[in-house]
């Protein structure tokens, strides 16, 4: 197998290099937003800019990132678009901006929807420039940039701009780009068409002929672009070398026709023209499909737009087809040919005559229509309307090759899309996992286009629907199955011995060598396949290693899914590996196939199955696994074992791979502290208080947001019997009830003993003889018969007898259960009146019978002997609230729908942050009731202004659209949500950056009132604050891996601020330091390590972690770190922005780059406001922690600016020098007092070695805090104003070096000890959850 390339990475320019561009020195002088004074416009600009930056640099990335970037479309491009002023740069300019803002993902078309009066006349520029000649006006490339531009056009439907100009291309007039022949029979197959279509021509006749003639182009436009493209796929060669605009241009048609067919409102009219265009077999017969590298990503277009064009969906209804309504058309199509054979040509009787079975294969079409001719198969063409009919007298113009692919790729019998599903084997193999094309890498910079699925906004069928996510989920998968291969098989080092075998110089945690492998059964295929219905092996290792590996292989459970692996190492004993080299052609991986695990073997070789029961121990440190292989990969790789010769993959495994486990119809929408929450568990207790009977499933993305709606229902009156908690995050609850599935069935047994002691008791009180408490069956008896009985009389004697008064002291007299009650408070009926009396008998009664309730409802338990069957039961029958993650609703489907498992609600939280395919199956469950579903409410409960789900490869994320979850499709297509519009986290302050994003958000009442949200934050003059950090020796971020960005100052500079805090009497649990990197989190918690970690006067903050890690949790002040000075980065989506603004309670502190993030036309709202205030941190040094002054009032004390990060870490060295000092006299101090003011000799003497150790301790923590800089660092004081901006930052002088190593980055203030902090791995790269190991 051939070795992927290596991609390059796009590396952002430097903002000093920004400066220095020539783009940048325009904007500053044309239309850059800081700047008052503009030139006025030139059209020259534009035309100088096309020509000398991005046609001149081939439309280089990083050049269109600049101009995009400094808002060239918004404050100059379509600001100054007229008619007048269009030309070729000033159109190709424009549809360069687009296609990069949807490249960044951000949104592209709101600058048009401002000022939409000439988007008419300059969309129809576009349509004239796309159809020019290839040696014209405009070259192949820049035909490929609007192709590109036409494809996001068709894309966002869902924009009324667009749609308007996009719907006259794609409506029904277009099918004037038919052939009459089959326009006819079109109208003929739908007759409610021919109406329409004679009203389209009488509205033609009103037309002006200019009028009519522009309307004509428009219509055919997409008919005349399919022949542009077939003569440039024509004009490619077979051998000789090819330019790559044409290999681009062909895959980026391809890629607009494949989303024009998969979605529905654009399919519906140009699927025809499609069909009539015959591209199919013009693609397939091209030279381009048997180049194997120039056309390797052009054949898997190929196949997607093939999949698509016989997709199982009538174009006109839009309803799916089924199997049978697909046959139909097929034999339809087959007995149409046989009628006009029959009919018309005497050489084809046999096939008119033949049953539709023996000639629907390729093979027997070629068979027999390969003998006939050119003009023959012309005329079979022309009588089915493929083809214009052939003149008397003349030759076909056409290839026989294409005739006769024409004829039978039209009529060959197809696999429907089910059975193409049920026989694709599961688990990647090595020729899906490093195909770059299918499963790109991390570098992915999305300039090219891929053979992935898209998830547009709309899609053709819900089997397409689910299909599209599917195979996206599937390759994320792959993607990560990549990198944990690539991780343990690089970390056991296969070498090559001596002997050419296979030695492993190396180990890993994940990873073990085979020592042997054996298949134990291949099962009978069922009747109408092909494939065994189950193939399970035997996979014996030998676990010499530390105890707590050797725990987790041996914890490997049912289901969990293994890789077994095949490397023949090439490499000499010794070879060091390189990870910028290609992984496969160094460890020789040649095979990978994945398992399912079933059990570990005990000593007698049977399966150890889970359960309540302790594992056997077994002996030695040889285990055998046992597994079951993927049934059509197995068949597949027998069949060309058979077939072709190829080896048994089978025989040669020699490296097993484990994963880490991963636990790991109204939607509420609901900003940042607006409680979603609360009202999901309030929806809860409706639901279980006015239904009992019903069931509701919880279900959420994360294990910490389960755990924390699970904890605020545990708080709610709500029988703790009928509360389950499914899956592997149950441990993390914070009580110490057990609400696992046997947690549960302990509490029911426990709880089962103290009811039959409280029925023991009743019966004694009774003076009943026998035993009724020794099963819930007896008990149940007891009841029926003595306790019912009893009452029954007692409301005979006590109950109203018409206009008889009833006796109030009666209902005390004859009450039977005085005796069982006497160690309730005395006494009991209070004799007032006869209501009140009553009322409490029959709360008495009711104690009583809820006692019984529940032992009925624990009969099961008695009965079902096993731990397993109980857990069954609990889950079947008893709870009726169950939680679990959308993960762990995914590992269980199988068995939870075996199990019969039934419920009526559904209450998604986190929805927006669940992929589609995860929202999906929640719901599946349960087996349908009488063919409909039992389930009455779907409730989703999320924020899609918020972060999407993760998604860790670039390519599916931003080409496939992967992130977009089922809750924001739904809101994206208008569907009514119920809308939280106030807050009550932050001040209003702190709500305003980033309520700008929601409808209506307001605060709620406390937010105003409360005396936490109206006193400043102390030492601080300002609440919220956006700090300015330049380079520190030099440096802003660094990259010592792909995407592990740091930023040395920033780090230093937030850790700085944070010990501050803590000296002024911050509590460090109620400050959080984020950042927006894993890198920075990295390095900011290596420097609290060693500057502060373990210090008692300071300590560590509640935590350090990631924008995207703490979304859903807050604290009262956060210190914020953005870490990039060279480009913006991720922060550009303005989801991630608003969960960074929406953290804080009390107060919010930013460090940044101010002139890289103020320039950013998405985060203009939120930076405005920061920026409007000063942008160096001001201090109120000598107010300390809390303070009484309030928020916005000017401080009585003292305010300086701290203008760069060593002044702030010189000025917290001389403070927390000064508390020292300041302690170590006030300890003297008090050691001298006289006798009389201490207590007596031994409790004096032993606070005085608490004080010694206290000090001692806290000198020995002085030497990790920085040691001034060596540097004149002034301290302003405040001017008069509060507002006023302060100078620009003074450089200082030299520091000490930082350490340059390439993996290396240096957390290095003066005078104390460097930190390094090295990237792991390059999923530690972005701020999404990563895994280690």
């Amino acid at each position: 197998m051939a070795a992927p390339v290596q991609p390059k990475k796009i590396v952002a320019p430097t903002v000093s290099q920004i400066n220095a561009e020539f783009v940048t020195q325009l904007a500053c002088k044309y239309w850059a937003p800081h700047i008052k004074k503009k030139s006025p416009f030139d059209i020259k600009v534009i035309e100088e800019i096309y020509e000398k930056e991005i046609v001149k640099s081939r439309f280089a990335i990083r050049k269109i990132m600049l101009l995009e970037f400094s808002q060239y479309l918004e404050n100059y491009l379509w600001m100054n678009y007229s008619p007048e002023v269009s030309s070729k740069a000033y159109l190709m300019s424009i549809c360069c901006m687009v296609n990069e803002k949807f490249r960044e993902n951000v949104p592209a078309w709101e600058t048009f929807k401002k000022k939409p009066d000439h988007f008419p006349f300059f969309f129809k520029c576009i349509l004239k420039a796309a159809l020019a000649e290839n040696d014209g006006e405009f070259s192949l490339h820049e035909q490929t940039v609007l192709l590109l531009f036409l494809d996001h056009c068709f894309n966002s439907l869902e924009v009324d701009l667009i749609r308007s100009q996009v719907q006259q291309l794609i409506s029904l007039p277009m099918w004037m780009g038919l052939q009459p022949a089959r326009l006819e029979l079109e109208l003929k197959k739908t007759p409610k068409l021919r109406k329409f279509w004679n009203l389209i021509k009488k509205n033609d006749e009103k037309m002006d002929p200019e009028a009519r003639e522009q309307a004509y182009q428009e219509r055919r436009f997409l008919s005349q672009l399919i022949q542009k493209f077939i003569s440039v796929l024509k004009s490619v060669p077979l051998s000789e070398p090819v330019t790559m605009d044409k290999v681009h241009y062909c895959e980026r048609f391809i890629e607009l026709v494949i989303d024009l067919e998969a979605l529905l409102p654009t399919r519906r009219w140009f699927n025809t023209i499609l069909d009539d265009s015959h591209l199919l077999v013009h693609c397939y017969l091209s030279n381009l499909v048997h180049r194997e590298e120039d056309g390797h990503l052009f054949s898997q277009l190929l196949d997607m737009l093939k999949f698509y064009t016989g997709f199982e969906i009538n174009d006109q209804t839009g309803n799916a087809l089924t199997e049978n309504e697909m046959t139909t058309i097929h034999y339809d199509r087959i007995t149409s040919l046989q009628r006009a054979a029959f009919a018309h040509f005497p050489e084809l009787y046999d096939f008119a005559l033949s049953n539709v079975a023996e000639v629907d294969t390729r093979e027997s079409l070629v068979k027999f229509f390969g003998p006939l001719s050119s003009n023959t198969l012309h005329q079979v063409a022309s009588y089915l309307c493929l083809l214009p009919t052939l003149p008397k007298n003349e030759d076909t113009t056409f290839d026989k090759e294409f005739l006769l692919e024409l004829l039978v790729s039209r009529h060959e019998r197809r696999i429907s899309q089910i059975q193409q599903l049920n026989q694709m084997p599961l688990y990647p193999t090595e020729k899906i996992i490093w195909d770059e094309n299918i499963v790109p890498t991390e570098y992915y910079s999305g300039e090219g286009c891929l053979a992935l699925p898209k998830l547009n906004l709309q899609f053709l069928t819900l089997h397409d629907y689910l299909l599209r996510n599917f195979n996206l989920f599937r390759l994320e998968s792959t993607y990560e199955i990549r990198q944990d291969i690539e991780d343990s098989v690089s970390r056991m080092k296969p070498w090559q011995s001596e002997y050419g075998g296979v030695v492993f110089g190396g180990w890993a945690r994940m990873a073990q060598p085979i020592v042997a492998f054996t298949v134990v059964e291949v099962a009978k295929p069922n009747i109408g396949e092909n494939w065994p219905t189950r193939v399970r092996a035997d996979v014996t290792i030998n676990l010499n290693v530390r105890d707590h590996i050797k725990d987790e292989w041996e914890g490997l459970r049912k289901h969990d899914v293994c890789f077994l692996i095949t490397v023949r190492p090439t490499k000499p004993y010794g070879t060091k590996f390189d990870r910028r080299r290609p992984f496969i052609e160094q460890v020789g991986l040649v095979y990978v196939r994945g398992c399912e695990i079933q059990g570990m073997l005990d000593d007698k070789g049977r399966v150890i199955e889970d359960g309540p029961e302790p594992r056997p121990n077994l002996r030695g440190e040889s285990r055998t696994f046992r597994v079951f292989l993927d049934p059509n990969q197995y068949q597949q790789d027998m069949t060309n074992t058979i077939q072709n010769g190829a080896e048994d993959v089978y025989e040669t495994f020699n490296i097993i791979m484990r994963r880490k486990p991963k636990e790991n119809n109204f939607k509420v929408v609901g900003p940042p502290g607006t409680g979603k929450t609360d009202v999901a568990v309030q929806i809860i207790s409706n639901i279980y208080h006015n239904f009992p009977e019903q069931r509701t499933l919880i279900v959420t993305h994360s294990n910490q947001a389960l755990n924390q709606l699970f904890e605020k229902i545990m708080a709610l009156d709500i029988d703790e019997r009928h509360l389950l908690r499914l899956g592997h995050g149950e441990e993390e609850l914070e009580t110490e009830k057990d609400f696992s599935r046997y947690g549960r069935v302990n509490y029911v047994l426990a709880r089962r003993i103290e009811l039959l002691e409280e029925v023991k008791r009743l019966q004694k009180s009774l003076g009943v003889p026998g035993d009724a408490s020794y099963t819930c069956e007896t008990a149940g008896y007891f009841f029926l018969y003595q306790v019912m009985s009893r009452w029954e009389e007692y409301i005979s004697k006590v109950k109203n007898k018409g206009s008889t008064l009833p006796d109030v002291m009666e209902i005390s007299t004859f009450f039977p259960f005085h005796e069982y009650f006497a160690n309730a408070p005395q006494p009991i009926f209070k004799g007032r009146s006869y209501e009140e009396d009553m009322e409490i008998a029959e709360g008495c009664f009711r104690h009583i019978k809820k006692i019984f309730t529940q032992l009925e409802e624990f009969r099961a338990s008695e009965l079902l002997r096993s731990g397993l069957d109980r857990s069954k039961y609990l889950l079947v029958k008893e709870a009726k609230i169950i939680a679990m993650t959308c993960t762990h609703a995914a590992l269980k489907r199988h068995d939870l729908v075996k199990l019969g498992f039934k419920y009526d609600n559904i209450l998604m939280e986190e929805a927006a942050q669940i992929l589609e395919i995860e929202t999906f199956i929640p719901l599946l469950l349960q087996n349908p009731q009488d063919g409909f579903s039992r389930l009455k409410r779907w409730i989703m409960i999320g924020d899609h202004h918020q972060l999407p789900p993760v998604i860790k490869n670039m390519a599916f994320q931003k080409y496939s659209n992967m992130e977009q979850s089922l809750f924001t499709r739904f809101v994206r297509v208008g569907v009514p949500t119920v809308d939280l519009d106030a807050q009550g986290r932050a001040r209003a302050s702190l709500c305003n950056l980033y309520n700008w994003r929601y409808k209506n958000l307001g605060n709620l009442p406390h937010v105003q009132l409360l005396p936490e949200f109206s006193t400043a934050n102390a030492g601080l003059l300002y609440d919220f604050q956006l700090i300015n950090v330049e380079d520190f020796q030099g440096v802003g971020e660094s990259e010592p891996n792909p995407y592990f960005y740091q930023n040395l100052g920033e780090a230093e500079y937030v850790v700085a601020l944070f010990m501050y805090m803590c000296l002024l009497g911050y509590p460090a649990d109620r400050i959080s330091i984020l950042t927006t990197y894993n890198g920075q989190k990295h390095l900011i918690r290596d420097i609290i390590n060693r500057r502060c970690g373990n210090n008692p006067l300071i300590g560590r903050p509640n935590k350090v972690t990631t924008v995207d890690r703490f979304q859903g949790q807050q604290n009262d002040y956060i210190l914020l770190s953005l870490v990039r000075t060279r480009a913006v980065g991720h922060l550009r989506d303005v989801r991630r922005l608003v969960v960074a603004m929406s953290r804080a309670r009390l107060g919010l502190y930013i460090f940044a780059r101010v002139s890289l993030f103020q320039n950013c036309f998405e985060l203009t709202p939120a930076f405005s406001q920061l920026t409007a205030r000063p942008l160096h941190l001001h201090i109120i040094p000598t107010e300390p922690f809390p303070t009484t002054r309030k928020n916005g009032e000017r401080p009585s004390h003292e305010v300086q600016i701290i203008k760069n990060m060593p002044q702030m870490a010189n000025f917290v060295y001389n403070m927390y020098m000064h508390l020292i000092q300041t302690t170590h006299h006030y300890h003297q101090t008090f050691l001298q007092l006289p006798p009389a003011m201490v207590e007596e000799g031994e409790e004096g003497q032993s606070q005085e070695t608490e004080l010694e150790a206290e000090e001692e301790a806290m000198l020995i923590q002085a030497d990790d805090i920085p040691s001034p800089p060596d540097v004149s660092c002034s301290q302003e004081t405040l001017a008069s104003r509060p507002d006023s901006t302060p100078n620009q930052t003074e450089t200082t002088a030299s520091q000490t070096g930082a350490n340059s190593r390439p993996e290396t980055v240096t957390a290095s203030v003066p005078g104390a000890v460097t930190t390094p902090v090295k990237a792991t791995t390059p999923q530690d790269a972005t701020s999404a959850p990563t895994k280690t190991n």
